[in-house]
């Protein structure tokens, strides 16, 4: 009996072992999986924001050049070619260009410092914008060796300046100036980032070529190249996501290495923006998460083992070791959680520890000795300051910071241990962009949230470019283009609104009495007026010269219509004091609702700007001093 039960003994060690390796495997796999997950995601991210920076770069420099463009078509005598040069002489500092050019499609040149002649090293880009009759884009490598970016438009009507004819614009940059932009050293310098068409060609490389043999220069040939290895995703994957401009991300080995592979969608013509990092810059992160899998695992193991232990000696000692284990579990469970505090506090800027249910934080500032908040206090004061510094960068309506890191709001969200908020925000008025991950730390016995961990991260540089993005650059008010953009999405969205159109009166003789830099403080005022005439959740806009648009987030109101004309206009005429004088203009403004006036954003526009007019005229039928336009 003694030797069957011996026999039974040894089978139910041997299957608790296969059984214990089995899962250990199973374990280690899953954690692979699970770093690769995370690793992915935050590279996804930060290449969205190089994305983003990358499109702003672009659309404002095609921006000035059409500006300049119609500026020079404009040009009828040397003289008058002799300002715009030196006026675009005195924008490289602002700009910071390299060099601007007038050229035609024999691609002779003329540069803003008089030197002329045959651009042979960029032909191609000028050809492809005659063909193509539109902007462009391109790198290339000046005769000096220096790396250039170009930008290249035509010109509507051709300029002849000494007996040449010319018939495009372009301004070049070194290529430095768009690496530090695009966050070129991301990872330490340990990563590759390019532009790329839908058939793999690269069109930009703003970083050296650290990952790919020098003669590739198409990232669908080189990834079908039989020496690149898929890990995670596939050849036809990753070929799928540069032909239709799609996010995702893939790991391949080449030459004895791994690589993540990044796709994002630049938005502009077909070009897509891939980035490749190194697995061992990125994973480096990872490191003290590895080393707490191993603790787990062993700790697994030993469990296992007593447990096998326990059911050989007998069912009293099973009961005993069963308590034991569950007291040392929630001891562990603590300690764990902490450890993941610890280990993540290492990857970030700064953290905060919240404990929901005492209101009370502890703040930790990881890049800096000036702490932006104080090290503990109430929770709500911490609400309170983040939201008078920080808007959240969404696209969703009336979204806010303090809500989103509101007590309820994460119990709302936060719901298992897997959950975590993410979002953008930036510091109001300018383009310095972080990310907050809120993580759940700890729950209590009835299964509320307890404990939050908010992690921030910078993720992008202040950019100091006029005329980006969505911002009028002397008003700081959002600009036209970002006014169409919001008039879309309520249509899309089928979402209400209130339209004012506001155009001042006795403007003009403002600026040809006392000039344009008076004038152009008299718009800062006015700007500056319409923001303390509407809510948060409201927009202001500066739509062009001395026209301004309110646009109201909320259901149509006749009384609410009349009581703000009457606000704009007690507002705006109040008179403004500027080095000793005191000015004063008019307003005039129209009002129109959607969908009430009409089912169209762009009808509403229509009708808005009608019946501002209108009211225009009235004022000067009524006081001809008053239009002074």
């Amino acid at each position: 009996m003694k030797g069957e039960a011996a026999i039974s003994d040894n089978c139910i060690g041997i299957a608790m072992a296969v059984v214990l390796l089995c899962g250990i495997e199973f374990y280690a796999h899953s954690v692979n999986q699970m770093i690769y997950r995370e690793n992915a995601s935050h590279l996804q991210e930060s290449y969205v924001q190089i994305s983003k920076t990358l499109t702003l770069f672009i659309q404002r420099n095609w921006n000035v050049l059409s500006e300049w463009s119609r500026e020079v078509a404009a040009v009828e005598t040397e003289q008058e070619m002799d300002t715009v040069w030196q006026n675009l002489t005195d924008g490289k500092k602002d700009w910071l260009y390299s060099d601007f050019y007038m050229f035609n499609k024999e691609n002779q040149f003329l540069t803003a410092a008089g030197r002329s002649g045959t651009a042979d090293s960029i032909t191609g880009i000028f050809e492809r914008m005659f063909q193509e009759k539109q902007s462009v884009i391109a790198s290339y490598t000046a005769s000096s060796g220096v790396k250039k970016i170009v930008f290249a438009v035509p010109i509507p009507d051709a300029v002849t300046l000494n007996e040449v004819s010319y018939t495009g614009l372009a301004i070049s940059y070194d290529a430095s100036v768009a690496e530090n932009l695009m966050a070129s050293n991301l990872y330490d310098g340990q990563s590759d980032c390019y532009v790329v068409s839908s058939t793999g060609e690269i069109l930009l490389s703003m970083t050296p070529k650290t990952e790919l043999p020098g003669d590739i220069n198409n990232l669908i040939d080189f990834s079908a190249d039989e020496d690149v290895v898929w890990k995670v995703e596939n050849l036809r994957y990753i070929q799928e996501c540069i032909k239709q401009q799609r996010e995702g991300n893939a790991m391949y080995t080449y030459n004895g290495k791994t690589y993540y592979m990044v796709s994002e969608p630049v938005g502009i013509e077909d070009w897509t923006l891939i980035g490749i990092v190194c697995s061992d810059a990125v994973d480096s992160g990872m490191r003290n998460m590895q080393k707490l899998t191993l603790i787990i695992l062993g700790a697994t193991a030993v469990f296992i083992i007593l447990l096998v232990m326990t059911v050989l000696v007998s069912e009293n000692r099973i009961k005993l070791r069963q308590e034991e284990k569950e007291r040392l579990g929630l001891k562990e469970e603590k300690e764990e959680a902490m450890r993941f505090v610890d280990s993540l506090a290492r990857l970030v800027d700064r953290y905060a520890v919240v404990d929901l249910e005492k209101n009370r934080y502890e703040y930790h500032e990881l890049v800096s000795d000036t702490l932006l908040y104080p090290e503990t206090g109430a929770y709500q004061d911490l609400i309170d300051r983040f939201s008078k510094r920080y808007v959240v960068l969404t696209n969703t309506e009336n979204a806010k910071v303090g809500r989103l890191i509101s007590p309820d709001y994460l119990r709302k969200v936060l719901r298992k241990e897997s959950d975590i908020l993410k979002f953008e925000y930036c510091i109001r008025n300018e383009n310095i962009y972080s990310l907050m991950n809120i993580i759940p730390v700890e729950w209590m016995k009835n299964g509320k949230l307890a404990k939050v961990m908010l992690t921030s991260m910078d993720i992008g540089e202040k950019v100091e470019l006029k005329n980006m993005a969505n911002t009028d650059g002397l008003t700081g008010l959002f600009n036209e283009r970002y006014f169409s953009n919001i008039l879309q999405i309520k249509e899309e969205k089928k979402l209400p609104f209130i339209l004012f159109y506001i155009d001042l009166d006795r403007f003009k003789p403002i600026n040809d009495t006392y000039g344009h830099n008076t004038g152009d403080r008299v718009l800062q005022e006015t700007a500056r007026r319409l923001q303390g005439c509407i809510r948060s959740n409201d927009y202001a806009f500066r739509i062009g010269g001395d026209e301004f648009a309110l646009l109201i987030c909320s259901g149509y109101e006749e009384e609410f219509c009349s009581q703000m004309a009457e606000r704009l206009q007690t507002t705006l005429t109040q008179p403004i004091e500027l080095d000793g004088k005191i000015l004063q203009v008019g307003v005039s403004c129209g009002c129109a609702a959607f969908p009430e006036d009409s089912g169209e954003a762009e009808g509403v526009r229509i009708i808005a700007d009608q019946r501002m007019y209108e009211e225009k005229e009235r004022h000067h039928r009524a006081d001809p001093t008053h239009f002074g336009r």
